[in-house]
Parts: structure tokens; sequence; C-alpha cells
């Protein structure tokens, strides 16, 4: 799964100019200006996923989003991860309707080549019959003149057929070209509707999936598998001192942080939910990965967060975890749901620590 690296750095939000006021007028410039002023006002960063939401706000697209960045606007403020939380759950990282379009695409695409096939079929067949017929009267008499006549007419249904044939083959490359772009754009729809939008890791949905999947390859193989529940600690509390700009930017390291280290021997990571996210382990013990998840812990731990603008520090992020190993029988939920269980031992034990699962 590729995710996003969150900086270890993160950038402070950008404080509301006073001065800034959305432009008068109509059409692609004036929507524009409004969702500069925006990024201004609101200090988000201008990338493609951001622009699509204010650009469908300030076109008032979706009566529902319109309410909820006006909400967040008016509250505590418009922050990249509630940008990407609005983009996930009302947009969709692919909407009915782009997805409609596809499949709509998809049929053209089957309809066009199935009447690319039938026409050169035709044209086989009409070839075929000039070429029985030419046999036909080649069994009989035949004078000289009767004989051009019918190779002039064998060497015209010849070049028809060829150039058929040429057109076919322009015709079924155009398919191929068009059909894999298609397969490209659905391979795009499917990684984003797996993916965290924030943090760049499997989300919710993509994770119970790869969990399951992992769940059944540890019974083929008969080995283990260790999945770790991780909890950054007081999280909560760095949102309220920092601001939430600072929080996703923290959700974004973590997150990378976790992911790298445990791509590196085949597992994976998700995010739960909030600050909460999933490791998952295939080939490890419980004992093992608790090792492993707590030499994550620890490197974290080690490090020092400052600030982008001013290189003032914002202290250090630790989180705490729970690990449990796979049993027979049992479903995603249930494993992390003992791991989970040993997470909050390891919160009622002072945080900063990972706790396995003894059940």
């Amino acid at each position: 799964m590729k995710h996003q690296p969150g900086p270890m750095v993160a950038q402070a939000a950008m404080p509301t100019p006073p001065d800034v006021a959305l432009p008068a007028g109509t059409g692609p410039l004036a929507w524009y200006d409004q969702i500069r002023a925006m990024l201004i006002q609101t200090g988000l960063p201008p990338e493609p996923a951001v622009y699509d939401v204010l650009w469908r706000y300030v076109r008032d697209e979706d009566a529902e989003l319109s309410l909820a960045i006006d909400k967040a606007l008016a509250g505590d403020g418009l922050t990249l991860g509630t940008v990407m939380s609005l983009r996930e759950t009302l947009l969709g990282q692919m909407s009915e309707a782009q997805v409609n379009q596809l499949i709509a695409q998809a049929h053209g695409q089957a309809e066009a080549l199935t009447k690319r096939i039938e026409c050169g079929q035709t044209d086989l067949a009409d070839y075929g019959r000039a070429i029985a017929d030419g046999g036909e009267r080649l069994a009989g008499p035949m004078d000289a003149t009767a004989l051009a006549g019918l190779l002039e007419q064998l060497s015209a249904a010849t070049s028809t057929v060829q150039a058929a044939n040429g057109r076919l083959l322009d015709e079924l490359e155009q398919a191929a070209a068009e059909s894999r772009a298609l397969a490209d754009r659905l391979t795009q729809a499917e990684r984003a509707a797996v993916t965290d939008a924030l943090t760049g890791v499997l989300n919710r949905r993509g994770l119970m999936a790869a969990v399951e999947k992992a769940q059944a390859d540890a019974i083929c193989t008969g080995r283990p598998l260790a999945l770790a529940v991780v909890d950054i600690d007081h999280f909560k509390r760095f949102n309220d001192r920092f601001g939430h700009a600072m929080g996703d930017d923290v959700l974004r390291f973590v997150a990378s942080h976790l992911a790298e280290r445990l791509e590196t021997d085949g597992g994976f990571a998700g995010r739960l939910g909030g600050e909460e996210f999933v490791g998952v382990m295939p080939a490890t013990s419980v004992q093992a990965a608790a090792g492993r998840i707590d030499r994550i812990r620890a490197d974290l731990a080690g490090q020092v967060l400052r600030s982008a603008v001013d290189g003032s520090s914002m202290g250090r992020i630790s989180f705490s975890a729970g690990v449990a190993e796979h049993r027979a029988g049992e479903g995603p939920d249930q494993l992390i749901e003992r791991a989970d269980g040993a997470l909050y031992t390891a919160k009622r034990l002072g945080r900063d620590r990972v706790v396995p699962d003894r059940g």
C-alpha cells in the first residue's frame, strides 16, 4: 500500500488575513479568485484534492458540503483533515455519477468492439462468397475475356477486404487503448476507495479486507499472524495546544512512521479511525510483534517535532499499543478487539508502552 509520507516538521496554520474579501462576479476566473482567497484565509495547501472540494463549494454544487464547510469556517476553522474527511464521506473518492460514467464507458466500449467485430465478419463473409463464386466460374468453360473480368473482380474483392482489415486493426488498437485507459481509471478508483485520504494508509474499509485476507493466508500457510492497535498518546491535548492543522500533520507523520517500518518485513498499516492505527505483521508471533512495535514506539518517542515556521519545539509524540495473535475461527473484528483490549491495559499502565494480549 502506497502511503503519503508525513513531514516530521509540521507547519503552523496561517492566520486569517483581515483584508481577505471574496471577489464579485461569476465564471471560472471569479471562482478561482474565491478559491485563492480561501486558501490564503485558511492556510490550506493548494493541492488538487483541496482545490476540488473548494471548487465544489464556491460553485455550490453540493448543499451538504457547503453547509459543512460553512460550519467549519464559523467554528474551529477549515483544516486539511476536515477537507479530506468531507471529500471522503460526502463526495467520496469517486462519486456515484463518476462510477456510473465509468460503467457506461465500459458498456459503450464493449458495444463498439462488438460492432467492429461484426463488421469485420461481414466483410470476410462477402470476400468468402466472392472467392466461392470465382471458384465456381473457374470450374466451367471460360474464355480470355471472361477470365480477365473474373480476375479483376477477385482483385477488387481482395482490395476491399484488405482495406476493411486495415480499418479493423486500427479500430481494435483504438479500442485497446481506450480499454487500458479505463482499466487505469478503475484501478485508481479501487485504490482510492480503500485509502485514507489524510494519511495515505489503508482506510477502515481497506484495512478490514486486508486483515481478513491476511488471516486466510495465515490459515493456509500455518504461519502466525500478529496485529497491533496503536493509539497516539494525548492527541487531543496536542490538538488543543497547537491546532488541528498541526494535528493532521502528526497523524500523517505517525502513519508514515508506522507503515514504512512495517512494510520492510511484509507488514502493512491502516487507520482505524481518529488517532488509532492498526499494524499487521504476517508470519510473526505475538511476542515478536510486541518487540517490533515497541522498537517503532521507542524510535518515534525519541524524535522531537519542531515547527517549520520558527523551529520551536512541539515536544515528543508517543503511542500506546496492544498486540494480539490470530486465532483459528476468528474474523478481523475479534482479532482487533483483543488487540484493543491489550491497548487499554497499556493506557492504564501509564501509556507510551506496548502490551501483548494474554487472553
